[in-house]
């Protein structure tokens, strides 16, 4: 998901200059969150389970 996700905005770099964010909400009409993409939602949960992975490995080396 990680690497999925940094090569869907290289190849937006790379194609038009820039990053095509098109994802923007708010919470309760007060707070409005950055506007972002599916490929930064894919980069963020890649290194939530990459850390997740990391931090709770059982096995020993």
């Amino acid at each position: 998901m990680f690497l999925g996700g940094t090569i869907g905005n290289f190849i937006d770099r790379v194609r038009f200059g820039y990053v095509v964010d098109f994802i923007s909400f708010r919470l309760f009409n007060k707070f409005e969150f950055p506007v972002f993409n599916i490929a930064d939602i894919s980069i963020v949960v890649g290194t939530f389970i990459i850390l997740i992975l990391v931090l709770f490995d059982r096995y020993e080396i």
